[in-house]
């Protein structure tokens, strides 16, 4: 029997302010009936990502368990908490290599989340080189 994908997560950790957009992607794969292996994969978002063996040919109780123990220190990291990704497996290349395109029976599927990497000085800046005319609409003190 070929090995699959029993269970996966996605998350990911984006601070703009630090330059920092991480992807962690972690599975729980099925070896053969008795044996089980967890790998986690990580890296910066759109580079090639980092594959780690968290244990190998386990028994699922062991195997899950360290699933669910890296999970949750990635969750709950006190610097770096990461969240759910809206990407999921289109990010994963192990997703891809097993083919594991859909969501699992647990989880229900995220939306699309909207990309407000435009800040407040670039829409203002846009904004100003429209019309021109700096403060115009606002009454200036040299007015009165």
């Amino acid at each position: 029997m070929s090995s699959r994908i029993v269970e996966a997560e996605y998350l990911h950790y984006r601070n703009p302010s630090r330059n920092s957009d991480k992807v962690f992607n972690i599975f729980l794969l099925e070896e053969d009936d008795v044996s089980y292996t967890c790998i986690s994969e990580y890296g910066r978002r759109g580079t090639s990502l980092i594959r780690v063996v968290v244990c190998s040919k386990n028994p699922r109780p062991i195997a899950e368990s360290a699933f669910r123990k890296k999970l949750e220190a990635k969750r709950n990291h006190r610097l770096t908490p990461y969240r759910d990704s809206p990407d999921g497996p289109d990010q994963s290349p192990l997703a891809k290599e097993y083919a594991f395109g859909q969501a699992p029976a647990n989880r229900v599927a995220l939306p699309k989340t909207v990309d407000f990497s435009e800040t407040r000085k670039q829409v203002a800046d846009r904004r100003m080189r429209i019309n021109g005319i700096l403060n115009q609409g606002q009454i200036d003190s040299l007015e009165f």
